[in-house]
């Protein structure tokens, strides 16, 4: 996907770790791992089912905590784009499409909006493992783990002014591929 000469910050939400990269199409600016993955925050945090409020306020506090080499380069590079890379992502898109009747059109970007996940993940923080599966979009192997996936997109839309939310049709995985065989 084309980032332009604009700072964005990338995300690939895996269940051991999280990839936040902060470039643009030229440059990596800066990129760290993070052992904070949707199935360590799962297993960790959430023992409610729904989420409980007091759950996502450990989780945002384990985020202020554990994510401050971010939160400070987030303030250095000035990134005006979140760019999700991944299942998590794919998810929300697929889920806001089918809610506005948006046909996929198979590029390498699919929609969603800033707005649009925030009603997403006020609708999913509020139902249980079967209400979610209910959703048009959810799939079975995301239904566990969004919710926590959610809470981590949902502090850094809090936490830093991203203009807008972009999601790759593409994960980093499949582009470390890509590049290896160029």
């Amino acid at each position: 996907m084309k980032l332009g000469k604009e700072k964005s910050l990338i995300v690939d939400i895996g269940g051991g770790s999280v990839e936040f990269i902060i470039g643009n199409d030229q440059e990596i600016f800066w990129k760290h791992s993070f052992d904070i993955g949707a199935q360590r925050l799962l297993e960790k945090f959430q023992k409610h089912d729904p989420i409980s409020s007091e759950e996502i306020k450990m989780l945002d506090h384990f985020f202020d905590s554990s994510l401050q080499p971010l939160l400070t380069q987030l303030g250095v590079h000035l990134p005006k784009t979140l760019v999700g890379s991944s299942g998590t992502f794919d998810t929300l898109s697929d889920i806001y499409c089918i809610k506005n009747n948006i046909l996929s059109n198979n590029s390498t970007e699919t929609p969603l909006t800033i707005a649009a996940f925030h009603e997403i993940f006020e609708n999913l923080i509020l139902k249980n493992r079967s209400e979610r599966l209910q959703i048009h979009g959810m799939i079975e192997l995301r239904v566990d783990m969004i919710v926590v996936a959610c809470c981590l997109i949902s502090y850094l839309l809090t936490r830093y002014p991203f203009n807008a939310i972009r999601v790759s049709s593409y994960s980093l995985k499949e582009g470390a591929l890509v590049s290896l065989s160029l």
